[in-house]
């Protein structure tokens, strides 16, 4: 604190001095000079005027305090004798020019012990503003540093996660910050731990939890070589673990401003954790483990948004079933760590090739497009087909190709459900698998092909229907005669 005290009070002296230094360099102001020329000509006319006839007493008697008896008695003229005597009017004149000069004299003396007074009161009040200002400029360095503080939380909290978590480490001057946080079981976990540089979540597994720490419910404190604080992390009243700060312990170590930087910066860091474990949380329920694609419960979500805002008929909607070919052979072949790298190729291939892109299961992928014209999710989808077709994807040091179906299907404001266009694109996909695979297919040219083969197996399903009832009553009449 007496080094902000230093600083505030070299600030107020420079900004004096520079002022002292610029009233210096300015020049005098003739009006001044010639107002006290002014004042001094006019006590000689009245001390002139006063002695016009002859020099009154009361200059005798400032003459007589200030230069003694000895003048008045060499001015006798008296005790001149005659001589003297005779130029009379010129010792009254020598009283005279005494007196103006002794008047003066006290004039000036007077002048010079207001400007001393006005001098000192000056520098009082100049002392007052500097202790004044110093305390002002303390108050607004300390208003400053809070303001800078406050928008550093802010823009922690704004920060992408990862870049929060370094600002942090680099406030606190850390060298490892662990995170443990409970579970919905209220076990604890091992979230995340970080050197600001490399992030490592969820390293603790299952089988590890015994070497967990005990949660923590207050601030704990370890110092030999290296300072450990742990600290509760608690949102809105609730604990949701704690963290473990690492940090050198060195000389000029000053523990209490420390600790009371991590009481400071802790709320703000709970709530940023929290949020990013929710945010994970949240991509686990929707996203595919192995593809990282959002999964068929986020397509259900995402798709009955998209459905409500195609019913307005502003944009057009379409959707894309897609199907790896003959993947259940591949996975007979090589093997299901072989299936599993080729669904990620696959799926990294189909999220950059179309806007929305979802593992639906198995082998099966769905892409949405919305606001898009027929050609353009034509184009689309074929050009996936062919980047696809002709992409190897190198696995344990082998090219393994594959190719990819596709049925096409538009969204109708008829339609009363999602699923309804979904099921088009499934008959659209079949198509496309029963004319030979690697192709696309898109709904409204099959549609009558589909009805016709439709209505053909729905006559030989009615044929089959008649053939098994006079089966069912040929076969009746025996089994009656056998239990008799």
């Amino acid at each position: 604190m007496s080094r902000k005290k230093d600083n505030a009070r070299e600030i107020v002296e420079g900004i004096l001095k520079d002022i002292e230094e610029r009233s210096a360099a300015a020049s005098p102001d003739p009006a001044i000079a010639s107002d006290f020329q002014a004042y001094l000509r006019k006590i000689e006319d009245k001390v002139s005027m006063d002695c016009s006839r002859s020099v009154p007493q009361k200059y005798f008697a400032r003459i007589r305090d200030m230069l003694g008896d000895e003048i008045l008695d060499v001015l006798d003229p008296g005790k001149l004798g005659s001589l003297v005597f005779k130029n009379r009017e010129r010792i009254q004149q020598v009283h005279k020019k005494l007196a103006i000069f002794l008047e003066l004299y006290r004039n000036l003396i007077k002048v010079a012990q207001e400007g001393a007074y006005e001098v000192r009161w000056l520098r009082q009040v100049q002392r007052e503003l500097v202790d004044s200002q110093i305390s002002h400029v303390r108050e607004v360095e300390l208003c400053e540093k809070s303001m800078l503080r406050s928008q550093m939380l802010v823009d922690m909290m704004l920060a992408p996660f990862e870049d929060s978590i370094r600002s942090i480490i680099n406030f606190l001057v850390a060298k490892q910050i662990d995170v443990y946080l409970f579970d919905d079981d209220r076990f604890l976990t091992n979230e995340l731990k970080t050197d600001g540089n490399f992030f490592t979540y969820n390293k603790q597994q299952q089988e590890d939890m015994p070497d967990l720490p005990e949660a923590v419910n207050s601030p704990t404190f370890q110092e030999v070589q290296e300072t450990i604080y742990e600290m509760p992390l608690i949102v809105e009243g609730r604990q949701i673990g704690h963290y473990r700060i690492r940090r050198q312990t060195k000389d000029d170590f000053d523990r209490e401003r420390w600790i009371q930087d991590v009481a400071f910066i802790t709320p703000v860091a709970a709530r940023i954790i929290e949020t990013n474990h929710n945010m994970l949380h949240a991509q686990k329920v929707y996203t595919d483990d192995l593809t990282q694609l959002y999964n068929k419960r986020k397509l259900n979500e995402q798709m009955g948004r998209l459905f409500k805002q195609f019913k307005t008929g502003q944009k057009k909607l379409f959707v894309a079933m897609i199907d790896i070919d003959k993947f259940k052979v591949l996975n007979d072949t090589h093997g299901h760590p072989v299936g599993d790298e080729v669904l990620k190729h696959a799926a990294l291939l189909i999220r950059q090739g179309v806007p929305y892109a979802y593992r639906y299961g198995g082998e099966e992928f769905c892409a949405v497009f919305y606001g898009h014209e027929k050609q353009d999710v034509i184009d689309s989808m074929d050009n996936l087909r062919k980047l696809i077709e002709t992409t190897p994807f190198m696995i344990a040091g082998f090219a393994h190709r594959i190719t990819i179906s596709a049925g096409i299907a538009e969204f109708e404001t008829s339609m009363n459900a999602v699923m309804d266009a979904i099921d088009r694109a499934d008959k659209a996909l079949y198509v496309s698998k029963e004319d030979g695979r690697n192709r696309c297919t898109y709904y409204d040219d099959i549609k009558d092909r589909y009805l016709t083969d439709a209505s053909r197996l729905r006559q030989r399903n009615m044929l089959l229907e008649e053939e098994l009832a006079l089966l069912r009553q040929e076969v009746s009449p025996k089994k009656a005669a056998k239990s008799r």
